[in-house]
């Protein structure tokens, strides 16, 4: 297990050459992720009443600690798909030392505190704040959630019950069915071909009926899975660190190795999607959205320098010559974002998917060919044009001096908040980079940003586009019309290898061989 504690003091550690999210930040992109796809907030614990309200008043600082687990929903198995989150909940029905399963609930309650759990694809994070005087306590009935939890069989069906409400909770999201979605239409057998979310039928209904012992099932799962050679855990408190870190080996020490080795890589894994196709489906909002997704390499290694960082800044501009700016001159669209989301479905060890969304007007949805395809053809001329021009040292060195600044005059994090980013990326950020990862550009690698965009190429890259619209009748009718004038004129299918699909509502689909080139040439 490897553990980091937060010194306030340390924060401005070497390297204030920060990096920028650019566009991205404001993106819109969901924080945690897309809810389909594994990034389950789960609220575990009390609310922030109760407790010490003098100490509250007075604006005391809390104390706070993380725990993150590299297992998450790639991990799965197939007959029960959302079990990792199923655990997640789980785990904090009581352990041997605290068996009453509100204990913990009760304490955090008790003093001020409150808790909370995510579940991502790679990794599961626990969090928990409470009064500074209360940690020694809090953090005792923590750990033995990861030393020796009970599993009461009780809670199970109350839990899954949980969990499918969470899952229903969403259903009407259309970026959550959209995640699901691409799930559903990954390659066959590839790690993202899960149900990551869980639900009734998966959890509970369907492992029953095939003579699953559903509790067994989590806790063999618990004990393959979780060690402490998978554990990263991030504690803030006001005591001295060597008081801290005593009590992280007292209460830490004992959790059981079993027979949980490193954790899980996806390296091998293979790109997510079959390249060229365009799904379209329909959305719940009065509103239409495009969404071009390009299949880029893991970038976990590139933390410090961020190339991607320097496309989505441009992709996202708003200003002036920007592709935006394009757009709405032609009255197409009203929104624009790019980047790499920060969710584990957008970055993990498998892929990073680069995604341009744009917001279109009526205009822009039955431009050119119809399908929103003309503001996508605009977009790869953008990006040719970026590539055309070469990258830019001192589009760079200003992404680099906006970075800097957000470090230096950033307001303190919230101290729930702090511990849970640091506990999730401690596997893979140098422990010297921790606290300002995010912000580093230490070189520039312009060979890198050619590389990415390379693979933006639309020619030759492997990318997919969806469509989210309120015309989806309209435009299943005319797409169907299109493919039987096709067939009538072309009946060996020799015009087009491009592929659209339509997605119904009822998770069936259908697809065709498209004429459409707008998307395909810039």
């Amino acid at each position: 297990m490897d553990v980091s504690e937060d010194d306030p003091d340390a924060s401005g550690s070497e390297d204030a050459q920060n990096s920028s999210s650019a566009d991205a930040d404001d993106s819109g992109m969901s924080e945690s992720g897309s809810d389909a796809a594994g990034s389950e907030e789960d609220s575990e614990a009390g609310s922030e009443g109760g407790g010490d309200g003098k100490a509250k008043a007075a604006g005391s600082k809390k104390a706070a600690a993380a725990l993150a687990v590299s297992v998450g929903s790639f991990s799965d198995p197939s007959e029960m798909p959302g079990l990792s989150h199923y655990l997640e909940h789980m785990l904090f029905m009581g352990s041997e030392k605290f068996p009453d399963e509100n204990e913990y609930d009760s304490y955090l309650t008790k003093h001020g505190g409150a808790s909370n759990a995510f579940t991502e694809l790679e990794f599961t994070n626990y969090h928990f704040d409470v009064a500074p005087g209360a940690l020694h306590g809090a953090l005792d009935r923590f750990a033995q959630f990861f030393v020796a939890p009970l599993f009461q069989a009780s809670a199970l069906e109350r839990e899954v019950q949980a969990v499918d409400s969470e899952f229903k909770g969403v259903l009407q999201s259309d970026h959550s069915r959209l995640a699901q979605l691409m799930c559903h239409t990954s390659r066959p057998g590839h790690i993202y071909n899960k149900f990551s979310w869980g639900n009734l039928e998966s959890l509970w209904d369907q492992p029953r009926k095939a003579g699953i012992d559903v509790r067994q099932h989590i806790i063999d799962y618990y004990r393959r899975e979780y060690g402490p050679a998978r554990m990263n855990l991030a504690l803030l408190g006001g005591e001295p660190l060597d008081q801290l870190e005593a009590w992280v080996r007292e209460m830490f020490g004992s959790i059981k190795s079993g027979i949980v080795g490193p954790a899980n890589t996806f390296s091998n894994a293979g790109q997510p999607f079959e390249g060229r196709r365009l799904y379209i489906v329909p959305a719940v909002k009065e509103h239409h959205e495009i969404t071009v997704t390009f299949q880029l390499p893991c970038l976990r290694a590139h933390y410090t320098t961020k190339p991607d960082h320097y496309i989505s800044h441009l992709v996202g501009h708003e200003g002036p010559g920007s592709l935006l700016s394009a757009l709405k001159a032609r009255g197409w669209a009203t929104e624009l974002c790019a980047g790499v989301d920060d969710d584990g479905y957008a970055a993990n060890t498998a892929t990073y998917l680069f995604t341009v969304n744009v917001v279109l007007t009526e205009a822009g949805l039955h431009a050119g060919p119809g399908y929103g395809l003309a503001p996508v053809a605009l977009l790869f001329q953008y990006l040719k044009l970026l590539t055309d021009t070469g990258p830019q040292q001192s589009v760079w060195e200003e992404l680099k001096a906006i970075a800097d600044m957000k470090f230096r005059f950033s307001e303190e994090e919230d101290g729930c908040e702090l511990v849970t980013r640091l506990a999730s990326s401690m596997g893979w950020v140098a422990p010297q980079h921790l606290m300002v990862a995010e912000y580093l550009h230490k070189e520039w690698q312009p060979d890198k940003v050619m590389e990415l965009l390379s693979l933006m190429d639309p020619v030759s890259s492997s990318y997919r586009i969806d469509l989210l619209t309120r015309s989806f009748t309209e435009l299943k009718d005319q797409l169907i019309k299109q493919q039987q004038q096709q067939q009538r004129s072309d009946p060996a299918g020799n015009q087009s290898t491009d592929q659209v699909s339509l997605i119904s509502t009822d998770g069936s689909s259908s697809s065709s061989s498209s004429t459409v080139q707008c998307f395909t040439e810039p």
